[in-house]
């Protein structure tokens, strides 16, 4: 039998589109700042389009790339019955409706930078951490943010399960990878949501938002803040965005609150996810963790480890 010509998707036509539209800009630009390079190049015989096009095609490749990666589900030896392939296409609807961006660099390692500024600083001087903090990371740290705050800033960071996003999400379904299903399944769940309730009301309606709050999800002792006390200060506390640094490598995660604990006895004063402690590098230096606030009103600053 003949091969047949298989039809491409409505995503894969959006996203080539989309690829198209940043090859034109980005031939313009070219043509616009660089018109040295421009003559340069038809001296040689290339036209800029050429370049241009070869960036774009090497783009669409990485993209799909990342889109296979996606793709696969994991479970229980490692595959994911066939029906959670349709559910994890729903997950990843607004994945194509992302604008591709030409190019994307990497962070800039602020370890050294981080370390520096902690160094020889008591833990306790919060005000001193939070401006240090501040000028290392070129983002707005604060111990308190609209005259709230936690119990401490500083602490042993405790080892959480994760959390069911939606009714039913169990270990086969949470994980988007089989190298995160392997690596991080082992935490379990946590058996229910956090102590503001679930992230999405079902699995059709979770989206990236979601996924990577749970993923970076701290927890605080907001039960014991001295600002306690009323439903607004508790609703406040929701998906608040905060920065976690390990004072020992100087490594930095931004995450969010999304459940509440431990409790006293326990010694801990904070919780994170089993990503969190992995990135934190928490097994090999000990549990010991500074938390702050991050006022970023307009949530420009993404969830993971921070860099520059």
């Amino acid at each position: 039998m003949w091969p047949t010509k298989k039809k491409k998707s409505r995503h894969f036509k959006k996203l080539s589109e989309k690829l198209d539209e940043k090859k034109t800009q980005a031939l313009e630009s070219l043509k616009e700042r660089h018109k040295e390079v421009v003559v340069w190049a038809r001296k040689k015989g290339i036209e800029a389009d050429e370049v241009v096009g070869k960036s774009a095609r090497g783009l669409a490749a990485g993209v799909a790339t990342g889109a296979m990666v996606l793709s696969v589900g994991a479970a229980q030896n490692g595959k994911q019955p066939s029906k959670n392939l349709t559910d994890q296409k729903e997950i990843r609807r607004d994945v194509t409706d992302l604008n591709v961006k030409a190019g994307v660099g990497a962070k800039k390692d602020i370890t050294p930078f981080v370390k520096k500024a902690l160094s020889g600083v008591n833990m306790g001087d919060e005000k001193k951490i939070s401006r240090n903090l501040s000028d290392t990371l070129q983002i707005p740290v604060t111990e308190q943010l609209s005259g709230i705050r936690l119990n401490t800033t500083y602490g042993i960071m405790g080892y959480e399960s994760h959390l069911s996003r939606y009714p039913g999400d169990n270990l086969y379904s949470h994980f988007h990878s089989n190298t995160e299903f392997q690596t991080f399944s082992k935490a379990g769940m946590a058996g229910g949501p956090g102590a503001w309730g679930y992230l999405a009301p079902n699995r059709a309606a979770l989206t990236n938002k979601e996924i990577e709050r749970e993923k970076y999800y701290l927890v605080a002792q907001t039960f014991l803040s001295p600002n306690w006390g009323s439903a607004s200060v508790k609703q406040w506390f929701r998906h608040r965005k905060m920065v976690v640094v390990n004072p020992k490598n100087g490594i930095v995660v931004v995450g969010v609150l999304e459940d509440a604990g431990p409790q006293v006895e326990t010694g801990r004063s904070f919780g994170g996810s089993p990503e969190v402690i992995e990135e934190l590098g928490l097994r090999k230096t000990g549990p010991y963790v500074l938390m702050y606030f991050v006022d970023d009103p307009k949530d420009q600053i993404p969830l993971g480890r921070y860099g520059l």
